[in-house]
């Protein structure tokens, strides 16, 4: 499957290492940087850091869960968690949770040894996933709220005057500082990018956004575990027997904390089913404790089986489709974004050849983001149309028009010319067509205009 939108835009980052990008911190492109470098640029390669981090999230989860139960327990939570549609769909594609999932298992298991041990090396592994987390994604610095909570809910308050635990915390500040100082170098896009894709800025409660997160956490950690698991919740808190679950409160603080955060955002602003992924590292091993007693063991079985089925249809389902000998239109074909990109590249490469003194030109992410990709070599030389210094994206932030008087493009567009960009040339005319049909009522389709000598901004 060719690369989407998102991986061909972490690919582009990959070939230009820093400690910050416009919608993300650094690891994502570390890592693919670090896979290509060893097997190539091929789709495989790009993704290959999805397919050895997620074992050994689940190896790092199953010694957690030894620790704080047993080893049945621990079994059951890995077996759980390894076949979460999340971590499923994720493994195939290269995603920002990918790190995550592993830094939040990883601190998880630190926190726990830590608060046992107190010793340097689990307090300094500790920070040292955190500070991994926070380069990973933003939404780590709800692990400091989660231990906070359980911290003060278990009366183990005297850990916050802990130096060796503010040295953990120390080293996760001096790890995300350098995201922190490119930050403010480039007036925090970061930061503003998260706060508009979260849409906090709409007036009034969004119930509608409500519950199709909620709804959209079946498709995240199961069908049958996620109402599982809030009925076990619900079950143990109201429960009048006082029988708690050992570790109740660690496990409790570190999945409803996360989940209630994204709940509250998705009310007020809009959240993304996997915003709350982390969630299901604690939430694995609470439902592998309460199930697996033999009375609701063919729970926890019948919910593997769910998200095997699940996960097995999303992975073969072209292979699935093609054996029901039903057409795939653009409203059955989940893909359909996906699709193409590789023989659209190749077109526009051949029409590049004809042109070789021009840079590839396009306004839109998306076609930014795929021709960087699968226009390769040219396409790294890729810039955004951005005459009025506007910052939209990433291409906005690292290329630029300015130097580039006398330079021709070949500007890609699926609409119309922007308006007055033929005031910017000496010559304007349409170098060929892009189209590759990908289904009977779906189709990608480009414009490719020779843009002749930049007169310059």
């Amino acid at each position: 499957m060719p690369l989407y939108v998102d991986e061909a835009q972490y690919w582009y980052w990959a070939q230009q290492l820093s400690w910050g990008y416009y919608s993300k911190p650094p690891v994502i492109a570390a890592l693919i940087a670090a896979t290509t470098a060893v097997c190539g640029d091929g789709e495989p390669c790009v993704r290959l850091a999805s397919v050895v981090a997620y074992p050994l999230s689940t190896l790092i989860l199953f010694l957690l869960a030894r620790r704080l139960f047993n080893t049945p327990i621990a079994w059951v939570a890995s077996v759980i968690f390894i076949t979460l549609p999340a971590v499923g769909l994720s493994s195939i594609l290269i995603s920002t949770d990918v790190a995550l999932f592993f830094c939040w298992t990883l601190a998880l298991y630190a926190f726990v040894r830590a608060l046992a041990s107190n010793a340097w090396r689990d307090w300094l592994l500790l920070g040292l996933a955190l500070g991994l987390g926070m380069m990973s994604k933003y939404t780590m610095g709800i692990f400091f709220v989660s231990a906070l909570v359980y911290l003060l809910w278990d009366g183990q308050w005297r850990v916050l005057l802990n130096g060796r635990a503010w040295t953990a915390v120390g080293v996760a500040a001096l790890m995300f500082a350098p995201n922190l100082f490119w930050n403010g170098q480039h007036h925090f896009p970061t930061f503003q990018h998260t706060a508009e894709i979260s849409h906090l800025e709409q007036a009034g409660l969004h119930w509608g956004s409500l519950g199709e997160f909620l709804l959209g956490q079946m498709l995240v950690f199961g069908l049958l575990f996620f109402p599982l698991l809030l009925w076990s919740i619900a079950l143990k808190i109201s429960s009048k027997s006082g029988e708690a679950l050992p570790h109740q409160r660690l496990l409790l603080s570190f999945t409803l904390v996360f989940l209630v955060i994204i709940c509250v955002q998705a009310l007020l602003g809009q959240a993304n089913a996997n915003w709350a992924a982390p969630t299901y590292v604690a939430g694995s091993i609470w439902l592998a404790a309460c199930l697996v007693q033999k009375r609701f063991r063919q729970y926890w079985v019948s919910g593997v089986l769910v998200n095997v089925l699940l996960f097995g249809g999303i992975y073969h389902f072209d292979s699935l489709w093609r054996v029901s000998g039903i057409e795939l239109t653009a409203r059955t074909d989940p893909y359909k974004r996906m699709r193409a990109w590789d023989k659209l590249g190749a077109q526009y490469l051949r029409i590049q050849q004809a042109y070789p003194n021009a840079l590839p030109l396009a306004e839109e992410r998306g076609i930014l983001s795929e021709l960087s990709y699968y226009a390769r070599p040219w396409g790294l030389k890729i810039v955004s149309w951005n005459p009025h210094g506007l910052l939209r994206h990433h291409y906005d932030l690292v290329t630029s028009l300015s130097g580039k008087t006398g330079q021709s493009f070949l500007y890609v567009t699926d609409g119309e010319l922007p308006k007055n960009i033929a005031a910017y040339f000496t010559q304007v005319s349409q170098a060929g067509v892009l189209h590759v049909p990908v289904h009977r009522d779906f189709s990608l389709d480009y414009k490719v205009y020779y843009l002749q000598a930049f007169k310059g901004l």
